[in-house]
């Protein structure tokens, strides 16, 4: 599949229209497209990973940040160093969201006690 790198940035300007304007489904829906071919930049994971985050869905938050680890460490050893902070960024930011999951399974668990 080839991509068209001029159309992912595209999405990505009309998806932060769309957030801007209140629309998360339809910004929701053009990150997504990104997120699914591997966009080689931060703007759709971080986005969708904050969206997710302020909606409480750690599941998808935890999958978009899954993704951007896997094309932030291809982006860092094809020598883009740049990348490297970004990389760490989205582990760190993975490490707090399933610290977060297993802290809500603890409370879940007690609750059933």
């Amino acid at each position: 599949m080839e991509i068209n790198e001029n159309l992912q940035n595209e999405r990505n300007l009309k998806g932060t229209e769309f957030e801007k304007n209140g629309n998360l489904e339809k910004a929701i829906e053009l990150y997504e497209e990104n997120v699914a071919e591997g966009f080689k930049g931060n703007h759709p994971y971080d986005r969708l990973a904050t969206i997710y985050k302020n909606e409480n869905d750690l599941e998808n938050e935890i999958r978009v940040l899954e993704k951007a680890i896997v094309v932030y460490e291809i982006i860092t050893i094809e020598d883009r160093l740049e990348g490297l902070p970004k990389l760490f960024r989205f582990k760190n930011r993975l490490e707090k969201a399933l610290e977060t999951k297993k802290q809500l399974a603890k409370q879940k668990k007690a609750k059933l006690k």
